[in-house]
């Protein structure tokens, strides 16, 4: 009876059921359209990412239907009017805030490069071999970042006899040093000094300072002791003891820089050898008195001449002359050749005297007159004059 009345329903209400499967069937076939007209699309904005499907056309549309804001200085790829297709994806860079400080400036920049590197060129800066930069070109921006190029300048080190020529960052003398490898003794001397600060062109001179100690011997003179003799001639001398050097030992300490003596300190000293005193015997008896007298007026003959002056006292020089009389005022030198020996002389702002000496340079026309002492004789000079020669 059951299936009687089932096979009764299904025939009365086929036309009826075509039409509620062929209308199912519209509907899903309309549905599985409408999704494939949908993109997948990914949104990687720094380190958060974003799946959806969009029937949107452009980058730009995707990002404000998915209400993803942005500025301007923000790096996204691809484009904004780049056209969606399936598969595609955005990547957004966000730009961070920087600074950089070079060349007494300062940069603010707001920017999506990657690291250092490019944010100096973004700057519009170049960079020379020896700058310093910190942080290092390849550390990656972060926002507030402070990047600071420090420039290299020129300087020189003068040590050891060359001139060292340095490229460099450091701010002190002493790092300037270092950074040259040049090693330092504890008491060489450094100017600038070590904490001054780099400039352009900075000189820094090295003196290379040594200290040594030596043992050294030097003499010590003798003295001379004069003793009055009343049984010699005044004038004359003799020497009853000579003189010796003495020797004394000392231990001193001799400063160089660069190599050159600068101070010589003297830390010890005693004496090895005693000095032995001269004694010279100097005679005090009266001398005769030397006749210098005119003898009347008997003048033989005139003569011109050269006359000089020289005395006791001149180096070389003895106590007495060729005839072995004291040396004295109103003796004279002459060329006995010329004029005999035991002439009687008058010379013109001299005086009288007698020709009792000779010296190898008066020769012919010459005479030299002698005086008590050598500064009597320095002003006497040297004159031509015409003498009076007498006879005897």
């Amino acid at each position: 009876m059951g299936k009687i009345l089932k096979k009764e329903f299904l025939s009365k209400n086929k036309k009826k059921l075509f039409l509620i499967i062929l209308a199912v069937a519209i509907l899903s076939i309309t549905a599985v359209g409408y999704v494939l007209t949908f993109n997948q699309v990914t949104i990687i904005d720094g380190e958060e990412e974003l799946s959806i499907k969009t029937r949107k056309d452009t980058v730009q549309e995707v990002l404000e239907e998915q209400e993803v804001s942005y500025i301007k200085e923000d790096a996204i790829t691809p484009s904004l009017n780049t056209t969606i297709e399936d598969g595609t994806k955005i990547v957004i860079k966000r730009a961070v805030d920087i600074t950089i400080e070079a060349d007494d400036k300062t940069f603010n920049l707001l920017t999506p490069v990657e690291d250092v590197a490019a944010a100096i060129r973004q700057a519009g800066l170049t960079l020379g071999e020896e700058d310093d930069i910190t942080p290092s070109l390849d550390e990656k921006l972060k926002n507030k970042m402070k990047i600071v190029v420090t420039r290299a300048v020129p300087c020189y080190i003068e040590v050891d006899g060359e001139k060292v020529d340095l490229l460099t960052t450091v701010l002190t003398v002493q790092e300037a040093i270092q950074e040259a490898q040049i090693s330092l003794g504890d008491m060489d001397k450094i100017s600038p000094s070590l904490e001054e600060s780099i400039e352009e062109d900075t000189i820094i001179k090295i003196i290379r300072v040594t200290e040594e100690t030596k043992t050294i011997e030097e003499d010590i003179d003798f003295k001379t002791i004069k003793q009055n003799a009343s049984d010699m001639n005044k004038g004359t001398t003799k020497v009853v003891k000579n003189g010796e050097k003495g020797i004394k030992e000392k231990e001193v300490k001799i400063t160089y820089e660069d190599g050159e003596e600068v101070n010589r300190e003297v830390l010890e000293e005693k004496v090895i050898k005693e000095p032995v005193d001269k004694v010279i015997k100097v005679g005090t008896k009266p001398l005769p008195k030397l006749d210098t007298s005119r003898g009347g007026d008997n003048v033989v003959g005139t003569l011109n001449v050269t006359a000089t002056a020289y005395s006791s006292q001149d180096p070389g020089v003895g106590s007495t002359t060729r005839l072995g009389k004291p040396l004295r005022k109103g003796v004279i030198a002459v060329d006995p050749s010329v004029i005999p020996f035991h002439t009687r002389i008058y010379v013109p702002g001299y005086g009288f005297g007698i020709a009792l000496d000779t010296g190898g340079a008066i020769k012919g026309n010459k005479i030299d007159v002698a005086f008590d002492t050598r500064a009597e004789a320095l002003r006497f000079g040297r004159k031509n004059v015409t003498i009076k020669i007498y006879g005897k």
